[in-house]
């Protein structure tokens, strides 16, 4: 039920704004995917000691996992979007190499987002380079955009932990669940190479609101698990939008 009510919020979000915004002269759509890398940071590895370099020296590129992302971006105005995107990606984590090296807990957990994003540019299609075309038209292939966005999310998951893990979870009657909500939040580059292609580059992180996306939580836990999802994208705006 909770998952149904997030979804349904999440929608009304993006597309309402979208009937909204219909009036706008300067209105544009973009659909937009990309693939990347996922990271965990909990409760299972980390750093081998607990100088962790402000969480830098818990991340685990060996246990990076491949994540895929998609959406629909609407422009309210020239510097306000609204985003409405699905992730599938993968999270990781082992104890090996870690301060709890001793406690051998592996994971693996896949994971589905739709989430809901405000998007600010405080940098827009600023243009670079241009040039005209064999009809005389403006060709841009240089211009570039930044964003930063925050949002809010639902996480559908399931772990896969090892036999230690396993055990742990009997023996204290661990439940975990199967979903809750996300945090998201970040920053992205798109650098346009014609009228309707740009490539973007995104890296945000996310905060979930519980601590069981590794299967696990300790007593002393300071903090919910957050991860973060990083994508190479192709953006491409939807026809009768032409940037010129």
């Amino acid at each position: 039920m909770l998952l149904k009510i997030i979804c349904s919020f999440l929608l009304l979000l993006v597309f309402g704004l979208h009937t909204q915004g219909q009036s706008w002269r300067s209105t544009s759509h973009e659909i937009y995917a990309g693939i990347g890398t996922a990271n965990y940071f909990g409760d299972i590895g980390g750093s081998a000691d607990e100088n962790t370099w402000y969480g830098i020296k818990d991340l685990d590129i060996l246990r990076s996992r491949p994540g895929i992302l998609a959406g629909l971006r609407y422009f309210q105005t020239d510097y306000l979007a609204f985003s409405g995107s699905a992730a599938l990606g993968w999270l990781s984590g082992s104890d090996k190499g870690g301060r709890n090296e001793s406690r051998g807990y592996i994971f693996n957990t896949v994971i589905f987002e739709p989430a809901g994003r405000i998007e600010f540019f405080p940098l827009r299609d600023i243009r670079v380079l241009s040039g005209t075309d064999r009809r005389g038209l403006v060709r841009n292939y240089g211009t570039f955009s930044i964003y930063i966005f925050g949002g809010a999310g639902a996480l559908v998951y399931h772990v896969m932990p090892n036999e230690k893990l396993k055990e742990r979870q009997k023996r204290e009657g661990i439940e975990h669940g199967i979903a809750t909500m996300v945090l998201p939040a970040g920053l992205g580059l798109k650098v346009g190479i014609n009228n309707r292609m740009d490539i973007g580059f995104e890296i945000g992180g996310r905060y979930a609101l519980n601590d069981y996306l590794d299967g696990f939580s300790i007593e002393l836990s300071s903090s919910n698990d957050i991860y973060y999802l990083t994508s190479l994208q192709m953006v491409y705006r939807l026809p009768g939008l032409v940037r010129y």
